[in-house]
């Protein structure tokens, strides 16, 4: 059996906040802007990358969380070694990026996470899983979604899916939609697929840090 596997490859604090006698000229509303770098919603395994640009906008967030999700063919369930975190004070102070890159040219590639800022920078490999890579290939296609809009008012603590893919290995392909993850019950993609994963997002705030 394949084994499943999470690194953080990186991960580091690199800016400190200085400037006595400073003020601030805009208040923080405490929510997060994430914008989807290309508008890639309903696309085809030609290009399953996915990236989001984020800014933390002076938010009460020191943490963010990427959760992976599996379809069990009637609901999404959580990857139980699928759950990647990057921890920094100055999350909420930052813009960044996150990206969604698979590890090979194969359509039933996993993907690399990859989470970056100016203040820190952390490189985390997905969970393998054993049902994907397991997949006949001889029809295989996929389909991936992203967000198509930006999101200027995220709360902390509010998870939304950042990418959903789907499978079918009968050669045929229906497009899925970024919402087949907030409701399943009218994605035909999701009805129809051999297999289907997700993942979210949510910024924290960790009282411990």
């Amino acid at each position: 059996m394949k084994k499943r596997h999470a690194a953080l490859a990186a991960l580091a604090l690199v800016g400190i906040l200085s400037g006595c006698g400073q003020t601030k000229t805009q208040p923080a509303d405490n929510t997060i802007a994430i914008a989807p770098v290309e508008k890639k919603a309903n696309t085809a395994q030609v290009d399953m990358s996915v990236k989001y640009d984020f800014s933390g906008n002076n938010a009460d967030a020191n943490g963010i969380e990427i959760q992976r999700y599996e379809w069990d063919g009637s609901a999404w369930s959580k990857d139980e070694f699928g759950l990647f975190t990057v921890n920094a004070e100055d999350i909420g102070k930052s813009s960044g990026i996150i990206q969604f890159d698979p590890e090979s040219d194969a359509v039933n590639a996993e993907y690399n996470i990859n989470v970056q800022s100016e203040h820190f920078g952390g490189s985390i490999q997905c969970a393998n899983s054993d049902i994907l890579s397991d997949l006949p290939v001889e029809q295989i296609t996929s389909s991936v979604a992203m967000q198509e809009e930006k999101i200027d008012d995220l709360a902390v603590d509010v998870e939304i899916p950042l990418l959903v893919r789907t499978f079918r290995t009968d050669g045929t392909q229906i497009l899925v939609a970024i919402d087949a993850f907030s409701d399943p019950g009218n994605s035909s993609a999701l009805k129809y697929s051999s297999y289907a994963e997700a993942y979210t997002v949510k910024f924290v705030k960790n009282d411990h840090l």
